[in-house]
């Protein structure tokens, strides 16, 4: 009886564990409680503090990662991360450095989040990249102008100390307030930048 108890409590322990998947694989249906694991660490690669600078013009972005990232019962091995951009006047435009280790109840609330692997031929199409290299597309709040529709960076690893980080425009903006005047893009121009590990 004893044996019984322990090797249900075993099957049932077995049963609970999500179904990995390796995220670079090719996927039509996702089971439920998948993992989208980063099996062979490219992640790891974009993890850090990251500048660009030309002339005034400054981008700085620290990212980390997260394991096992729940979204609402599929998990996922994500980047999220937060900003600082200094326009070419020199006026510090947006900064949350400071949020990085703030203890969210969701790393989801950070201002960059998610890692979906995408290859050369995926948008935007990358003409540089390798064929079959992976990139990874993250979403790219900015804090001040909520509702910003499909604002994606995406980030390309170089070597050890350089990546490209292009920013997407956004597709517009929802709003509840057609007065509120705020733009329907974020304050980081949309472009692709060379940043060095700092």
């Amino acid at each position: 009886m004893k044996n019984t108890i322990l090797l249900i409590l075993f099957l049932g322990i077995i049963s609970c564990n999500a179904q990995v998947i390796p995220m670079k694989a090719d996927y039509t249906e996702v089971p439920d409680n998948a993992y989208f694991k980063d099996t062979d660490n490219f992640l790891d690669k974009f993890v850090g503090t990251w500048k660009y600078q030309n002339g005034n013009e400054q981008l700085t972005i620290i990212l980390k990662k997260e394991i096992k990232h729940d979204y609402h019962g599929i998990y996922s091995d994500v980047l999220y991360g937060e900003y600082k951009y200094v326009n070419n006047l020199g006026q510090t435009l947006v900064n949350t450095l400071d949020k990085i280790d703030f203890a969210y109840t969701s790393k989801s609330y950070h201002n960059i989040i998610g890692a979906t692997f995408i290859t050369n031929n995926e948008l935007p199409i990358c003409t540089n990249c390798n064929n079959g290299e992976f990139r990874v597309k993250s979403t790219f709040k900015d804090p001040d102008i909520g509702g910003l529709i499909n604002s994606r960076v995406v980030f390309r690893y170089i070597d050890s100390t350089t990546i490209k980080v292009k920013v997407l425009g956004s597709n517009g903006r929802v709003t509840n307030n057609p007065n509120d005047n705020l733009p329907d893009q974020p304050r980081v121009p949309a472009m692709e930048y060379t940043m060095i590990k700092q």
